[in-house]
């Protein structure tokens, strides 16, 4: 199993409010960054997205607690693997990080590992620009 986190995100709302603004499937297409990505759709449960013009990549909803959202990858992707977004609040703001814990093989790890990367730090960034600009 490899774990790919995101920089650690601040934002100054309250984690009820994040949480609710990541429960929504629809408010990925916000976050996924659109030079990556592309193909993005939703239903009330799910969102897909084409990545890096390569893989088609669908994740499911399970869970949405207090400090921990999760999102599991579907059956029809390449490789396992599912989304996590930690938060904790704190006296001004909501902190957190966004992961991925996925099953890769060598090959595809050397292969996708970085573009994941980079692809957790922009949603991280983007989550906290438009909570920041959307009171």
């Amino acid at each position: 199993m490899r774990t790919l986190k995101s920089q650690q995100f601040g934002i100054e709302q309250s984690t009820d409010r994040v949480l609710e603004f990541l429960s929504e499937p629809k408010n990925y297409g916000l976050l996924l960054p659109k030079e990556q990505t592309s193909d993005f759709q939703y239903t009330t449960t799910q969102f897909s997205f084409k990545a890096a013009g390569q893989f088609h990549l669908a994740l499911e909803k399970q869970a949405a607690v207090t400090h921990l959202l999760h999102f599991k990858g579907l059956p029809s992707n390449p490789f396992a693997f599912d989304l996590f977004v930690h938060l904790e609040q704190t006296e001004q703001q909501t902190t957190g990080y966004i992961e991925i814990q996925a099953e890769l093989n060598m090959m595809l790890q050397m292969l996708i590992e970085k573009p994941l990367q980079k692809l957790l730090s922009e949603m991280a960034e983007n989550l906290r620009h438009h909570l920041a600009h959307n009171r």
